[in-house]
C-alpha cells in the first residue's frame, strides 16, 4: 500500500477526479482511494469525503440525475443533517465569511434569526423545561422512597454508616473490587439501597436560560425578524 505524504497532494487529486466519475467507474474509484493507500487519522476522512462527492456526481450523471443548484443545496443540507445533526430540532445555518469582502452582504452578518427559528427555539425550550421538571419530580419521589428504604436497611444492619464500603454498590473500582462485588452478588449479599442522584438543577444557568427563552427573550443579543 502506498503511504500518503504531504508532497504527493493525493487528496486534491481525489477531489478533482471525483467530479468526473461515472456510475460505472465509481466502484473502482472507491476501492482505490480506500485500499490503495495506508490511511491515517486524517487521510481516511479525505478519502471518505472524496468518495461521497464522487457518488453524488456519478448519480447526477445518470439520466435520472441532472439536479439544479437549488436541489444541490438541498442535497448538501440533507447530508449534513443525516450525517452529523440528525437530532437537530430548531434549524442550522452556514456562514460564508468570503461575503465579508463585499459590503452588499452586510445584512448576512446581522445578529438575527427568522421568526420560524425563534418559534422552534421557544417550543424546544419548553420541551426541555417540561422534561427537566418531570425528571426532578421523579428524583424527589425516588429520594423519599430512598429515605424510607435506607431507614429499614439501617435497622437491619446497624453498622451501615460505619461500614458503607461493605454495603454500598461500587460506583467505580479496581478489577479486584469488581470481582469482589460479583462474588457478593452470587452469594445473594444484601446491598444497601442506592441513593438517587439529581440530574436537574433548577437554579442552573441552563434551566434559567430555557425559562428566559420561553418568556420571549431571544438569546445572545439576537433579534427575531420576519422571514
Amino acid at each position: 500500500m502506498k503511504q500518503i505524504t504531504e508532497e504527493m497532494k493525493v487528496q486534491e487529486e481525489w477531489y478533482k477526479e471525483a467530479r468526473n466519475i461515472s456510475l460505472e467507474q465509481l466502484p473502482e474509484f472507491l476501492e482505490r482511494i480506500l485500499t490503495e493507500y495506508s490511511h491515517d487519522y486524517g487521510t481516511i476522512v479525505h478519502a471518505m469525503t472524496a468518495g461521497a462527492i464522487a457518488t453524488a456526481w456519478a448519480m447526477n450523471k445518470h439520466p435520472q440525475g441532472g439536479i439544479t443548484g437549488f436541489q444541490a443545496g438541498c442535497l448538501m443540507w440533507g447530508f449534513i443533517r443525516h450525517w452529523n445533526y440528525e437530532h437537530n430540532k430548531t434549524g442550522m445555518s452556514i456562514q460564508d465569511y468570503d461575503n465579508m469582502l463585499y459590503p452588499q452582504y452586510e445584512d448576512k452578518f446581522q445578529k438575527t434569526i427568522s421568526q420560524d427559528v425563534w418559534g422552534l427555539l421557544k417550543k424546544q425550550a419548553q420541551t426541555e423545561l417540561d422534561e427537566a421538571d418531570e425528571k426532578h419530580d421523579k428524583y424527589l419521589m425516588n429520594k423519599e422512597q430512598y429515605e424510607t428504604d435506607i431507614g429499614i436497611f439501617v435497622e437491619k444492619f446497624p453498622d451501615y454508616y460505619e461500614n458503607r464500603k461493605k454495603y454500598d454498590r461500587l460506583g467505580g473500582g479496581t478489577v479486584d473490587e469488581w470481582e469482589e462485588e460479583k462474588k457478593k452478588e452470587k452469594e445473594k449479599f444484601e446491598f444497601a439501597p442506592s441513593e438517587p442522584y439529581e440530574t436537574v438543577w433548577k437554579n442552573s444557568r441552563v434551566y434559567q436560560h430555557w425559562i428566559s427563552i420561553v418568556k420571549g427573550k431571544v438569546p445572545f443579543g439576537y433579534t427575531a425578524v420576519k422571514d
